[in-house]
This record gives structure tokens, sequence and C-alpha cells, in this order.
């Protein structure tokens, strides 16, 4: 099985249990053929348009980024994929936008996460 590290601030709101079940069900859909761990971080509005000017030289406030590590096994056997960072605060903004449309928290950050699982590949 898969190893999924969450990292997030004090009173996020979500419910850490569920959000490892997300991050394996995603690695899932990626059908790897090796033990991968990823790390999953919750971060506030600050934060993550901090990291966005640092690291990609845009000024605003991302839903999703991702920082990849590597794709080559470690010595234990495990491929360390990198970090996806998810805005706490614009995940509960998209949740309250698509209310009505069937769509729960849970389900959009499962989208991206994947999204973030992606760009770690590319």
């Amino acid at each position: 099985m898969d190893k999924i590290l969450v990292k997030y601030p004090k009173n996020w709101g979500l419910d850490s249990v569920k959000v490892e079940n997300i991050g394996n069900k995603v690695l899932k859909k990626f059908n790897f053929s090796f033990k991968v761990e990823l790390s999953i971080f919750f971060v506030g509005r600050k934060k993550a348009k901090d990291l966005n000017i640092k690291y990609r030289k845009m000024d605003y406030v991302p839903q999703v980024l991702g920082f990849p590590n590597s794709r080559d096994k470690d010595p234990d056997g495990w491929v360390r994929l990198g970090d996806v960072v998810i805005c706490t605060d614009k995940l509960k903004e998209e949740a309250k936008l698509v209310s009505n449309k069937n769509r729960s928290m849970y389900k959009i950050l499962e989208e991206w996460i994947e999204h973030g699982v992606d760009n770690l590949l590319k």
C-alpha cells in the first residue's frame, strides 16, 4: 500500500482520515507498479500565494501547487513523488460555489489531488 502524508494547520476543518483515503484512491488511479509516498499539505491563502510567487512568479492564490521530488526508487524501495499543496480556503470556497451541483468538498479535493499528482509526473 502507498503512503499518504497529510500536513495541515490547526482548525483546518477537514477529516485527515478521509483525506488520506482520497490520496490512496487517487494514487490507485495512476496504477503505479511501485510503492509511492505522497505528501499533501494544506495551507492558508497567504502561504499559498507566497509559495506561488516564490516558485512560479505568479501573484495570486492558487488552488493547487505541486512540488515534484523523484520518480526513482530510494534504497528502501519507495518512490517519493513529492508534495501537493492545497489552499484550504480556496477548497472551501469552491465547495460553497458548487454545493447545489452534487459535488462535495471531498469530491473537489479528490479532483485537485489528482491534478496535483498529474503535475508531479510531468
